[in-house]
């Protein structure tokens, strides 16, 4: 059986499974290879949107394309409930179960590594607050940042 979306079809499907797991509302993919090779956005959203932009044109892919095609990562984290994470913008406090927040946070730092170069992930979860959003992004060798609203925080060297 070929491959229908060629070598997009692994990171859509390691988007989808990251999504799935850590409970994200949208996981982005930022597959940068370095050199001379074309960054490719690889995209899933909530309700299960799918999208891949590379040399500037955006392309929907039906998800059933993805039936079969094993992701590069498959986390072992439970999914993380908006009613579970709180978070503060001006302080940049976060308040999550124990260890929730850094298996949530080393899955993203997993999905960058696996298509690495200068591969970048990004996940945005729900908080209590609707309006405030969290999004952590992760390239491997890097400190995992978080956004909350317009703020911007840099988790400590090393962590998670």
């Amino acid at each position: 059986m070929s491959d229908p979306l060629g070598r997009h079809a692994v990171a859509l499907a390691s988007v989808r499974e990251v999504a799935a797991r850590a409970g994200a509302q949208r996981v982005v993919l930022l597959v940068d290879e370095g050199d001379d090779a074309v960054p490719t956005m690889v995209e899933w959203a909530e309700g299960g949107t799918f999208e891949v932009t590379e040399g500037g044109v955006t392309e929907q892919i039906d998800p059933a394309a993805l039936a079969g095609v094993v992701p590069a990562v498959t986390p072992d984290v439970l999914p993380l409930p908006p009613t579970a994470l709180t978070v503060d913008a001006e302080t940049g406090e976060l308040a999550a179960p124990i260890g929730a927040l850094a298996g949530i946070a080393g899955a993203i730092v997993d999905l960058a590594a696996a298509f690495g170069g200068r591969s970048v992930a990004t996940a945005e979860f729900a908080t209590r607050e609707p309006d405030l959003p969290l999004a952590l992004a992760a390239r491997q060798g890097e400190r995992v940042v978080a956004q909350i609203g317009s703020e911007t925080f840099a988790f400590p060297e090393g962590w998670p």
